[in-house]
């Protein structure tokens, strides 16, 4: 007897409009349940400024209709005749009216809901939040109440989301997977600097702490590359503090990079340095790990536990305070050993091969789905 293909739907009013670490998990996790055997789409608003996600799922992506002039205010008027009945439906990040309203949606027609927040109910974030009233803490609240679970990256991230709302219960835990890397793409570490790529977000990205961090830094200094797109003037900032702290000669900022340019920068890079202040599950990390870059990483963030201890990076504190520069850098300084074992690790249990297929008996486990994709 076979049995009818499970319902999956990825809601993301954003997806279209560029891509992101949210998007590029988002792919992945709609191709897993896709592999799986379910019947999946990714809902999204019709993209209305000039960005656009060029890496967008055409052939799993349908735009539905929304009221509203943006991000801000949109509702999702088109999701009802979407969803069904035991549908799952992940909703994507959170502080947005969408997901409040496909959240009641979902509950209406009585389609499961799954958020998968990729980070946003860490303090740092919370705290940062426009909230009149304490009005959109409870609708954010009210999404994870009614959340048939919360699917998160890291067991940290549990606390992290128990803490703005202790009533939640059911988790899955699952990290995103590393990529595959094209031989030519391996790391060599024959280049002279180290790296970090990324936003310039520079709070968040613990940008400030890592300049700091390198004026500390005994001389003759090594050279640092910080490269990726600006975001609200933060390669200004950068800038304006490498230059006050007479870093122009060995901090290096470049634009947004991709495709070969940014394989052969991080094929060459002498290591990997990941200094934000918090990260919900890094797709750069991930990059690089399967690229066998030894990677050096903030110990504040969720990575740091599950990681460092297989072998996999090694972690310090990016505070001037708390932190020993130089002992930090030679442990990851074109560190052969390490680099081979996070490239063994990123092409088996890192591997999106291993957690896709761990996603599907996840989700059995939790009663999310009453039987597998494939199941006849």
């Amino acid at each position: 007897m076979t049995i009818d293909k499970t319902r999956v739907r990825h809601y993301y009013a954003r997806y279209l409009e560029h891509p992101s670490g949210v998007t590029d998990a988002l792919d992945h996790w709609a191709a897993a349940s896709t592999l799986a055997g379910d019947d999946v789409e990714i809902l999204a608003a019709r993209p209305r400024g000039a960005d656009r996600n060029e890496f967008a799922q055409s052939d799993l992506t349908k735009t539905i209709r929304h009221w509203g002039r943006g991000r801000g205010t949109w509702i999702p008027i088109g999701l009802a005749r979407e969803l069904r009945k035991d549908d799952i439906l992940y909703l994507h990040e959170g502080w947005v009216f969408s997901n409040v309203a496909a959240a009641v949606i979902a509950r209406l027609k009585g389609a499961k809901t799954v958020v998968m927040p990729h980070g946003v109910y860490e303090k740092q974030i919370v705290q940062n939040q426009r909230d009149f009233l304490g009005l959109r803490r409870r609708l954010e609240k009210y999404i994870l109440k009614h959340a048939s679970a919360v699917h998160v990256f890291y067991a940290g991230e549990q606390d992290v989301v128990r803490e703005f709302e202790p009533s939640v219960k059911t988790f899955i835990t699952l990290p995103n997977g590393a990529p595959l890397v094209p031989e030519k793409a391996r790391w060599t570490g024959s280049g002279d600097y180290f790296l970090w790529i990324g936003r310039f977000d520079v709070f968040h990205k613990g940008l400030d702490n890592l300049v700091r961090f390198w004026s500390e830094l005994p001389e003759p200094k090594p050279r640092l590359v910080l490269a990726g797109p600006n975001f609200a003037g933060g390669r200004e900032v950068i800038a304006d503090l490498v230059d006050r702290l007479g870093l122009s000669d060995v901090v290096e900022l470049r634009g947004r990079i991709t495709g070969t340019e940014k394989d052969q920068l991080l094929a060459e890079a002498r290591a990997y340095i990941h200094p934000s202040r918090w990260e919900s599950c890094s797709i750069m990390l991930l990059e690089a790990t399967a690229a066998g870059v030894p990677s050096l990483i903030s110990s504040s963030i969720h990575a740091a536990d599950e990681l460092e201890p297989i072998g996999v990076v090694h972690s310090t504190s990016f505070e001037i305070a708390d932190s020993n520069g130089t002992d930090a850098l030679s442990r990851v300084d074109r560190n052969r050993t390490l680099g081979d074992a996070a490239l063994a690790w990123a092409r088996t249990e890192g591997s999106w091969a291993t957690v896709s297929a761990e996603l599907e008996s996840a989700q059995v486990k939790i009663g999310v789905r009453k039987h597998g994709g494939n199941s006849e």
